[in-house]
């Protein structure tokens, strides 16, 4: 089942992650004081995350693909993919949070 995980990082920030079915990680989100400030980025994702024009492909200096999530009609970057080292892989990754981030359970 695909999942939203808030996680609190060792410098005392939080974070989540969203992840497919087999617990691959397909979005992260930003660093956060507050655990509830994760909530609220979530809450984002599961609005933006239909709307193909939230998305840009990048392509990291080592010439991975990745993608960001934005929120819509901001310029403000909601969730980061993991890197690919094909575009195919960012393509796939990029219509599984479309799919799947409406109905992630949330933990954490």
């Amino acid at each position: 089942m695909p999942r939203f995980i808030i996680q609190k990082h060792d410098s005392g920030s939080w974070f989540y992650q969203l992840l497919s079915s087999n617990g691959s990680i397909l979005l992260t989100g930003l660093k956060h004081e507050f655990n509830q400030s994760c909530h609220g980025e979530i809450l984002s994702v599961r609005m933006n995350a239909a709307y193909p024009e939230n998305y840009e492909r990048r392509v990291s200096p080592g010439k991975d693909h990745f993608f960001v999530l934005r929120s819509m009609g901001s310029e403000k970057i909601i969730g980061v993919s993991e890197m690919y080292p094909h575009l195919d892989g960012c393509e796939q990754a990029m219509a599984l949070v479309k799919k799947v981030a409406g109905d992630a359970v949330v933990r954490g």
